[in-house]
């Protein structure tokens, strides 16, 4: 009878423990995938100051993983969101490729889990440097010492360009 109490009362105890985080987790969803949406827009304004955004929904990406989003900036160019794996976890970034083939912008919303001076390096100056102002088919770097998560990444900036290739060129 002791041993039935206690089950009953731990399976009481799991339950409304259960209940409360997802009350919790239903509260604060909406507000962290808000800052997520302006995390993007901040970073898209970066790129392209003065551009109208419309998100892409049109185009088949299943060819390409890495790419998560898509958006037009009207009459200027497309940026691709993309998301890769890197040494400590995803590495979330855009990459813009102007009408004419050419990197416009290339900004990084997440690295958190990277490691810091290694990395990391990949949201620095030196590296966005690298990459904006190329055209398509020029090779990017990937850094020294960093390769497991640069190499990831300048894999997802390829998918982006064969992409546009396909569809908007």
């Amino acid at each position: 009878m002791k041993i039935l109490k206690l089950t009953l009362f731990l399976a009481i105890v799991a339950g409304l423990s259960g209940a409360a985080l997802s009350f919790v987790f239903d509260m604060t969803d909406p507000i962290i995938q808000e800052q997520k949406i302006a995390s993007e827009r901040e970073n898209l304004v970066k790129i392209y100051a003065s551009a109208e955004f419309v998100a892409v929904e049109d185009t088949d990406t299943s060819k390409y993983p890495s790419i998560q989003g898509i958006y037009e900036a009207k009459g200027l160019g497309y940026v691709y969101k993309c998301s890769v794996k890197g040494y400590g976890g995803p590495v979330v970034y855009l990459v813009a490729l102007d009408n004419d083939g050419t990197y416009k912008g290339f900004e990084v919303i997440d690295c958190s889990n990277e490691t810091k001076g290694f990395g990391s390096k990949v949201a620095e100056q030196p590296f966005k440097d690298s990459v904006v102002g190329k055209n398509i088919g020029d090779p990017v770097d990937t850094i020294t010492g960093a390769t497991v998560t640069s190499g990831p990444v300048v894999a997802g900036i390829e998918e982006a360009s064969a992409h546009y290739e396909e569809n908007f060129k």
